[in-house]
C-alpha cells in the first residue's frame, strides 16, 4: 500500500460526510458559529468574498474554502455585487474530535489556478446545483465529498500540513507503517512491529514519528482505534464486537481506553451524538 491508500483508510475511519445547504448567489453578510458543531466548506466559483473572522481574508473565485472543525466566522460579499457560491457543512461520523482534523490547520483556502485538476469535479458540481430533479440533494452531497478529498490530498502534496498524521502518510518510510496501522488497527502492534514495517530501527523510527506525526507510535495508534470504534459504535455494533475489530480485546478494555483518550464513557459519547 502506498500513502494514497492510507488517506483513503483514513477517511474511511473518521466517515467524512458533507450536506450542501445552499447553493446560488449570494450577496451581504452571512455568519456561520462555531456553536452549530460542523466544519463548513465554501466553493466560491465567481466574485469577490471577504472572510471575516479568525483569518481574514480577500478572495477571488474561484476557489475554496474548508474549515475542517466549528469555526466562527462570515462571509462578506462587498456591496453592489454578488459572489456565486456553494455552501456545505462537514461532520464526521468518528466524531468532530478525529486524527483528520487534528491533522488540518484551522482553514484551507485553495484557488482554483493553483489546483487545475480540481475543476472538472467543480463543473460537474455546479451543473448539478442548476439542476433540479430526484437525487439532486445526494449528488452535491457526494460531489462535496470528492472536493473535500480533493483538498486534502492537494494539502498533503503541496506539503501545507507541518505535522500530524497526514504529514506522516506522505512521509516516504512512516507511510509504509502508517497506512498498515489504519488498514488493520486490531492488530496487536509493538514498537518493534512498527518500526520493521518502517526499515528503521526502533529508535530510529520513535524518533522519527515524533518529528514527523507530533505524537508517540502509541498515542497514535490509540487514537486510531478509538477513532474507528466512535464510527462503528454510531453504526449500531456492539461494544463487545467494536472491542475485538479495533484491537482492545475485551469491552472493559476498550471503556477504560475510550474514557482516557475522550473523557468519556462509549456509551455517553454515543449519546451525545444520537441528540446532536
Amino acid at each position: 500500500m502506498d500513502a494514497s491508500d492510507g488517506l483513503s483508510r483514513l477517511l474511511d475511519h473518521t466517515g467524512l460526510r458533507a450536506r450542501t445547504f445552499y447553493t446560488g448567489a449570494l450577496c451581504g453578510l452571512h455568519a456561520f458559529h462555531a456553536a452549530e458543531g460542523v466544519g463548513h466548506l465554501h466553493v466560491v466559483r465567481a466574485g469577490t468574498v471577504r472572510i471575516m473572522g479568525a483569518q481574514r481574508m480577500v478572495i477571488e473565485g474561484p476557489a475554496l474554502l474548508f474549515y475542517p472543525r466549528p469555526l466562527d466566522h462570515r462571509l462578506d460579499v462587498p456591496s453592489g455585487v454578488t459572489a456565486e457560491v456553494l455552501c456545505a457543512s462537514v461532520s464526521y461520523d468518528a466524531g468532530m474530535d478525529n486524527a483528520l482534523v487534528r491533522a488540518l490547520p484551522a482553514l484551507v483556502v485553495v484557488p482554483l489556478d493553483g489546483a487545475p485538476g480540481l475543476a472538472p469535479t467543480l463543473e460537474l458540481l455546479f451543473t448539478q446545483a442548476r439542476m433540479e430533479g430526484i437525487g439532486r440533494q445526494a449528488m452535491l452531497d457526494r460531489l462535496c465529498d470528492v472536493v473535500l478529498i480533493q483538498i486534502v490530498r492537494h494539502a498533503i502534496e503541496r506539503g501545507w500540513i507541518a505535522r500530524g498524521l497526514l504529514t506522516g502518510l506522505a512521509h516516504p518510510r512512516l507511510g509504509k507503517t502508517l497506512t498498515a496501522m489504519l488498514d488493520a488497527p486490531g492488530e496487536a502492534w509493538t514498537l518493534e512491529t512498527m518500526a520493521a514495517r518502517a526499515n528503521l530501527s526502533r529508535s530510529s523510527f520513535a524518533r522519527h514519528f515524533r518529528e514527523t506525526v507530533g505524537a508517540t507510535p502509541a498515542a497514535l495508534l490509540a487514537q486510531v482505534r478509538i477513532g474507528l470504534a466512535q464510527r462503528l459504535l454510531r453504526q449500531g455494533k456492539p461494544l463487545a464486537t467494536v472491542a475485538q475489530t479495533v484491537g482492545y480485546g475485551s469491552q472493559p478494555a476498550l471503556s477504560r481506553a475510550f474514557i482516557r483518550e475522550t473523557g468519556i464513557a462509549p456509551s455517553d459519547w454515543l449519546r451525545q451524538q444520537i441528540t446532536k
